[in-house]
């Protein structure tokens, strides 16, 4: 069975015009070339692909299943060039990372120091829900995630390089600070101030909340933790935040921190990947970054990597090798 990929992308010419001289057109060739290439592509694949009448062309069910492996595939040979001449350019490599909103509160220094000492490495950031990030990591659309305890690694190896916890941050005079700890139900009868309408932080905030069967009245969405906490510092609502950067607002008085009575504000933060030890040196020596920022700013040493599943927790993180 042979043919060449410019077959493929005839064919998806064709099947995309619906017609055999627009295909044609399209790939800049003529329609008798186009046809006789297309001929080749069925007697390879031994099968016909379009139905052929007087109104255009239709796929036929070969032509359907082509058709969707043929996206896939070119979808692919796209994607390696654009690789490819970032090396061309420079450029030997590039880090696909998903991360949930609090493990990139703390990501701006370990990054930078990275960037700084890696000049032809560039790193692809997108915030996501954890889940998503598991997904993301499964199904190849990103080299590591960094997300949250909460989540299920469904069989991805991870490594524990540090831990947050999310409080909720209001005025210094509000109910909710009376209380030792609140609950999520109680907290949520209060106007809430929202870090981004697509955060991790908010999109895991309301799924909460709905279990609870929780109405969650949002005053506003602002684009970061500091926007949302000088909302908090006028009254507007309160805020679910990092630990971390709750500490600061409240060691400067301008705001307070109440914490929550909830098993999930725990958070033991992950880096996941589907091998760690098949992940290039330039990957793995951001992994190490992380860790030993989190090292830095914790004083919790590493440990070890660890395959998670239902039955089996992740373990610290150490030295990636």
């Amino acid at each position: 069975m042979r043919y060449e990929l410019t077959d493929l992308r005839i064919f998806m010419a064709i099947a995309n015009a619906k017609s055999l001289t627009n295909g044609a057109a399209e790939m800049h060739l003529t329609a008798p070339t186009a046809s006789y290439r297309l001929k080749n592509l069925e007697a390879a694949l031994g099968a016909a692909l379009f139905n052929r009448t007087p109104k255009g062309m239709s796929l036929t069910a070969a032509g359907e299943t082509v058709y969707r492996y043929c996206q896939v595939v070119l979808s692919n040979i796209d994607q390696l060039h654009g690789e490819m001449e970032r090396y061309t350019a420079g450029v030997i490599g590039q880090i696909r990372v998903f991360a949930n909103s609090s493990t990139l509160n703390q990501l701006p220094i370990p990054l930078s120091r990275y960037l700084a000492a890696y000049p032809n490495v560039n790193i692809d950031l997108e915030e996501h829900l954890s889940d998503e990030t598991v997904r993301a990591v499964q199904e190849n659309r990103a080299d590591i995630g960094l997300v949250a305890s909460v989540v299920h690694l469904r069989g991805l190896e991870s490594i524990v390089y540090g831990h947050e916890e999310l409080v909720l941050m209001t005025i210094p005079d509000h109910p909710l600070t009376q209380l030792e700890r609140v609950t999520v139900d109680v907290a949520l009868q209060y106007d809430v101030v929202s870090v981004g309408r697509n955060s991790s932080n908010f999109l895991y905030l309301q799924q909460i909340a709905s279990s609870l069967g929780c109405h969650m009245n949002v005053r506003v969405h602002v684009p970061n933790f500091a926007a949302a906490l000088r909302c908090v510092q006028q009254g507007v609502g309160i805020t679910l935040v990092p630990r971390s950067v709750a500490e600061a607002a409240v060691k400067e008085k301008q705001a307070a921190m109440v914490r929550l009575d909830e098993p999930w504000t725990q958070r033991r933060q992950m880096i996941v990947a589907r091998s760690m030890s098949e992940l290039p040196d330039y990957t793995k020596a951001f992994i190490q970054y992380l860790c030993d920022y989190a090292q830095e700013i914790s004083g919790v040493a590493g440990g070890e990597v660890a395959e998670s599943s239902a039955e089996n927790e992740p373990k610290r993180p150490g030295t990636i090798s």
